[in-house]
């Protein structure tokens, strides 16, 4: 196996970061061009822990869905049935948005807007939001009609959920049938992607799908917001999407997508430390390398998705706890690239094992804080090394460790002092 050592060490780190952080199921893969090179799912479907999280488990992919709907919309242009710069009203004739000034600017709404967040419409509608639950797709797009733009389209960029929604909505109209029906033809069929769909219905009824989760389980709501957050998947599934582009449009020999055509997804603006979005996606230099990633939070779900194309490798991963310190952006962009970039420049295939000394050092370990509750710290192994709280702990002497922010971690008989805060090993 590639990187045996690197995976080995990630499979005994996840599960501390989940129990630091609470976070109830996750779900990881990570592919080459060919083939997956890493898969694993850990924890539960939900609170009840009545239903393990495994390779075919629905987690919401929220904001990631903008990435899919995107690509589904390049088919289109593929296929000659709509072009980038064609104005939304063309295909949705009864969309109509103000402004302050006056001037109707309905019809100078692009697609390329659209998929940019650069048309000046608000994050969200007024009918099915992040906020209200209620009403049809339908519904949803007609309420946007009559709302006030931030500013002329073009003009700047606002990240919006409706423009990817309009995108969806005009496919819907332009092939004649309902969108989420239209991706299944297009793109997940043809990407075998056996586990994904944007039907509601699908996830909801599905008694083994993740629940969404913020301080406790969430009832499950089906999402309105569809072309912008409306996708369910699972990371296994997602690796043969990176595929797709790892090969420049083909998947297992077959052509998908014209390479021209993909690569305009992350082609519209130039690559940069700010990572710009492009469509439906960001792409970005991570020291020195392009990552193209769509990552996405909300209704108790966590998605991320990268994509290494010069390296030829790609990742994703779910979970289903919203509001935390996005531990699967974490894994993925800040320590797995570091570490198998690092490994690729020195022409290594692995890692070197965890010196025997610092095992019994990996677990979890906590305190109380009187305001806010249990404070958790895991200490997990990373690239030959222990690691804790982001940051590598440099052996000194004894028991004593240092980190690169010079906080001092000295390890005791049943727990270790933290910057001279005391936290307990979790026996468990």
């Amino acid at each position: 196996m590639l990187y045996k050592n690197y995976f080995d060490q990630l499979k005994q780190a996840i599960p501390l970061l989940m129990k630091e952080r609470d976070i109830p199921g996750f779900s990881i893969s990570v592919c080459d061009k060919e083939k997956i090179i890493f898969s694993d799912t850990y924890g539960f479907t939900d609170l009840s822990k009545n239903i393990p999280v495994n390779s075919k488990t629905h987690f919401g992919l929220q904001s990631t869905s903008k990435t899919y709907t995107a690509f589904g919309f390049m088919l289109a242009v593929q296929d000659g049935k709509v072009s980038l710069d064609d104005p939304v009203k063309k295909y949705v004739p009864d969309f109509y948005v103000r402004h302050r000034d006056g001037e109707d600017y309905s019809s100078s709404i692009t697609f390329r807007q659209c998929l940019t967040h650069r048309t000046g419409l608000k994050r969200e509608a007024p009918i099915g939001s992040n906020y209200i639950y209620s009403g049809t797709f339908d519904e949803h797009i007609k309420s946007i009609n009559g709302t006030f733009l931030r500013f002329k389209p073009g003009e700047d960029y606002s990240y919006s959920n409706l423009g990817n929604d309009l995108v969806a909505y005009a496919l819907g109209k332009i092939y004649d049938m309902p969108f989420e029906e239209y991706m299944e033809k297009k793109v997940f069929i043809p990407l075998e992607m056996t586990e994904s769909t944007y039907r509601q219905d699908d996830y909801l009824m599905r008694v083994d799908s993740a629940v969404g989760h913020g301080k406790e389980s969430l009832v499950k709501y089906p999402i309105m917001m569809i072309g912008a957050a409306g996708m369910y998947s699972c990371s296994d599934d997602m690796t043969h999407f990176i595929r797709c582009f790892l090969n420049q449009g083909a998947y297992n020999g077959q052509r998908i997508i014209n390479q021209d055509i993909l690569e305009q997804m992350y082609n519209e603006y130039p690559v940069s430390e700010q990572f710009p979005y492009n469509f439906g996606l960001v792409a970005g230099l991570r020291k020195g390398r392009t990552i193209i990633n769509s990552s996405g939070s909300g209704f108790g779900f966590c998605a991320s998705q990268d994509i290494v194309l010069d390296r030829g490798f790609g990742a994703a991963a779910l979970t289903n706890l919203d509001g935390h310190n996005d531990i699967q952006m974490t894994i993925i962009r800040w320590n797995m690239w570091d570490d198998l970039f690092a490994l690729q420049d020195a022409k290594k295939d692995d890692c070197e094992p965890v010196p025997d000394s610092y095992k019994p050092l990996i677990g979890l370990y906590e305190t109380r804080r009187l305001e806010s509750g249990p404070w958790k710290l895991a200490v997990i192994p990373r690239n030959g090394d222990i690691w804790c709280n982001y940051e590598k702990l440099e052996h000194h002497s004894g028991n004593l460790f240092f980190n690169g922010n010079n906080d001092c971690i000295e390890f005791t008989e049943n727990g270790m002092i933290y910057d001279n805060v005391t936290l307990v090993k979790n026996a468990g």
